[in-house]
């Protein structure tokens, strides 16, 4: 299991700034994330590029990219062409950057009288688009859970596999998200378990169990003894992503999280 950090965590600085922080911390592999400041796809500059590119070779680091949060399952075509939009122009930035990886959400119903299989159906289209392009410039597509209560279009965790099946490039790893599954009533451990071998990554945060709030780790609801043991115990060895949102003390929230997960992984 190996250990990132997203810049969610310092969600108002600037991107390099935060990248550097995390960094600074330690942390080698790092998920940035294209709302923060300097990082949209369509404004970001090559001297951030560059930056961050210097900062890689700096400290050895594996980046990851979030694209700005679109619904891919958008029913108005002009919002699903801007969910396309965004995604690609992301890809192309993470090309630059030599990533790896970049996320795309699975969507969810733009309003609750959408049926879920017209939700399903334009996520489909989109991911198949998107897909195309991530293929072309050789970068790995990770399809994360969302989309949850009267807007989710997704029953059960096996649906997720059904969609990266009929949908996706075949390289495609699976994200899970903590945080969501819960709120979609997933249990995290039996989801991880179920997507074994294709899971490739975790957006590890923790919730009440009615929002989505991105609290630290040990913050909520979420059982991470029975989670953090069923990777151990399949040897997982994908990267567990922590993705804590901001607060008044980013650094004391990313402590909480690493002691969970020393305390567990020593179970």
């Amino acid at each position: 299991m190996n250990i990132g950090v997203s810049t969610l965590l310092f969600g108002s600085w600037d991107i390099v700034a935060a990248a550097g922080e995390i960094a600074a911390m330690g942390h080698q592999r790092i998920e940035l994330f294209c709302q923060l400041p300097g990082f949209h796809p369509d404004e970001v500059t090559e001297t951030t590029i560059k930056r961050l590119l210097e900062l890689a070779r700096e400290y050895d680091l594996e980046y990851s990219v979030h694209p700005p949060v679109v619904n891919t399952a958008a029913s108005d075509d002009d919002e699903r062409a801007g969910a396309v939009h965004a995604y690609t122009a992301a890809l192309e930035v993470a090309a630059r950057l030599g990533a790896g990886d970049v996320v795309v959400h699975s969507g969810h119903r733009s309003n609750p009288g959408v049926q879920a299989g017209e939700a399903w159906e334009l996520a489909e289209q989109t991911l198949r688009v998107v897909g195309a392009r991530a293929a072309d410039l050789g970068i790995r597509l990770l399809l994360e859970n969302t989309g949850w209560h009267a807007y989710g279009f997704m029953e059960t965790p096996a649906d997720l596999l059904r969609l990266v099946d009929v949908a996706c490039p075949q390289d495609t790893g699976l994200l899970l998200d903590t945080g969501h599954a819960v709120l979609q009533g997933f249990d995290p451990a039996e989801t991880a378990r179920l997507w074994l071998p294709r899971l490739a990554q975790i957006h590890a945060h923790d919730n009440g169990g009615n929002t989505d709030d991105h609290l630290p780790l040990g913050c909520g609801v979420i059982d991470w003894a029975s989670l953090i043991s069923t990777l151990i115990e399949s040897r997982w060895d994908g990267v567990f992503m922590i993705e804590v949102g901001e607060n008044s003390d980013g650094r004391q929230s990313l402590a909480q999280s690493m002691r969970i997960i020393e305390r567990h992984v020593g179970c």
